[in-house]
């Protein structure tokens, strides 16, 4: 009688565990599926994967709602960064687009909207206007990599002279804080390279 019993508890043990794995199997299974999705192949060159707009447009969200601010208290340049990262990763969707096509319009929106919040209080913060170049390598070198993308996204028919002239000038004051320096590592924040 005992025996018997005990044969059903360890069959029900062994049929409770297969339920377990069962369950545990499928998330798994449906987690690694979803990392599959979209395929690599999606992702080239010449074209932007289907995920990539839904997510810069979630990250454009947190941002607007205070994300770069949050960054800030994570680390000394979190608020630019941030958007410094947005706003190429738009460069990089735009330039995957033919002339004249809406996305590529909305790139070159976003990119500017992002530069505007680099050349703001808020995106100089963390660094210093005493610095060769004005404030320093990180901010001049991110923000002109991010215009320059931004010009790219135009006809050289239709860019902002302005827009154009800061880049020139901002490339101008890093090779010229390059070729002064004793060092190839440029001050990013006062006395810090």
């Amino acid at each position: 009688m005992i025996m018997d019993i005990m044969g059903i508890m360890r069959r029900i043990l062994i049929v409770s565990y297969c339920v377990i794995a069962v369950m545990l199997t499928w998330p798994i299974l449906l987690l690694n599926l979803r990392m599959y999705y979209p395929s690599s192949a999606e992702y080239a060159y010449d074209r932007v994967g289907s995920d990539v707009v839904p997510q810069l447009n979630f990250i454009g969200s947190a941002l607007k709602a205070g994300a770069g601010e949050q960054m800030q208290g994570l680390f000394p340049e979190g608020y630019f960064f941030t958007h410094a990262l947005y706003g190429l990763g738009w460069v990089e969707v735009g330039l995957r687009q033919p002339d004249g096509a809406p996305l590529r319009a909305e790139a070159l929106q976003k990119a500017r909207w992002t530069l505007e919040r680099l050349d703001s209080p808020a995106g100089r913060a963390a660094f210093s206007a005493s610095l060769d170049p004005p404030y320093g390598v990180f901010y001049v070198g991110w923000s002109s990599w991010l215009r320059g993308g931004a010009l790219m996204l135009q006809a050289p028919n239709e860019r902002d002279p302005t827009e154009a002239t800061r880049f020139q000038a901002d490339c101008a004051a890093l090779a010229q804080a390059f070729d002064a320096s004793p060092t190839p590592f440029l001050s990013a924040y006062p006395g810090q390279a």
